[in-house]
């Protein structure tokens, strides 16, 4: 399933004038400030770290960061211990240069999730931070490519798949048309249709929940 074009210049397009206006910074990804930025990647490494079958300090852990923009979690993940072979995808080339650029020798592909064809449980932890933010689907049809995309996440971990959404019982979410916002408990229960154990977070900031999807059974 797989964005429309018109849909995917929109994002490209979007994302050249952000960094054009705002450089390399976190409000470049229309994040508040890197601090709003940051809640969502302490909740995401909370996750890992409480739902990896290894978290020690040899042990690598691969991650597939879906919707990476400057691959900022790569270099957060690894300030917090984490050992991780890093891989991060953004449809925006525009992001990956300049990803490329700020964080030197990091792994990053131009690309949307479905462009790709890893195999079935490539990675360990397949993650989303703010992706799905974006109002993709036609009338009628809202929400679907956002389930598609966290059913292929789903399919593409060994352990675990985190990511956030907008929560629509907020007024702020809910008063935005072009932010694509979620019933935290309709997507709970999508997701106890195809995973093992599904844990929602929505402590950590008023307009936002994190969900984790693991393999495990519990």
């Amino acid at each position: 399933m797989k964005l429309s074009d018109k849909h995917r210049q929109r994002i490209i397009k979007r994302h050249q004038y952000s960094i054009q206006e705002r450089g390399y910074e976190a409000t470049a990804l229309f994040w508040r400030d890197q601090s709003v930025q940051e809640k969502r990647f302490d909740i995401l490494i909370d996750f890992i770290r409480l739902n990896s079958q290894s978290v020690e300090a040899d042990h690598v852990i691969s991650i597939l960061d879906v919707g990476c923009g400057f691959g900022d979690l790569c270099d957060y993940l690894k300030k917090a211990g984490l050992q991780v072979n890093y891989t991060g995808i953004d449809v925006s080339p525009d992001m990956v240069r300049a990803g490329q650029f700020k964080h030197g020798d990091i792994h990053l592909l131009q690309g949307e999730l479905f462009d790709f064809e890893w195999p079935q449980a490539s990675f360990d932890w397949v993650v989303c931070s703010g992706a799905m933010n974006e109002v993709v689907d036609s009338p009628g049809q809202e929400g679907e490519y956002a389930q598609a995309m966290i059913q292929k996440m789903y399919a593409l971990c060994r352990q675990g798949v985190v990511f956030n959404l907008l929560d629509a019982s907020h007024e702020w979410s809910h008063s935005r048309p072009d932010l694509q916002s979620f019933d935290s408990s309709e997507i709970a229960s999508f997701c106890k249709g195809f995973a093992n154990n599904v844990l929602v977070r929505q402590d950590y900031l008023p307009n936002d929940f994190t969900v984790c999807l693991t393999r495990m059974e519990k």
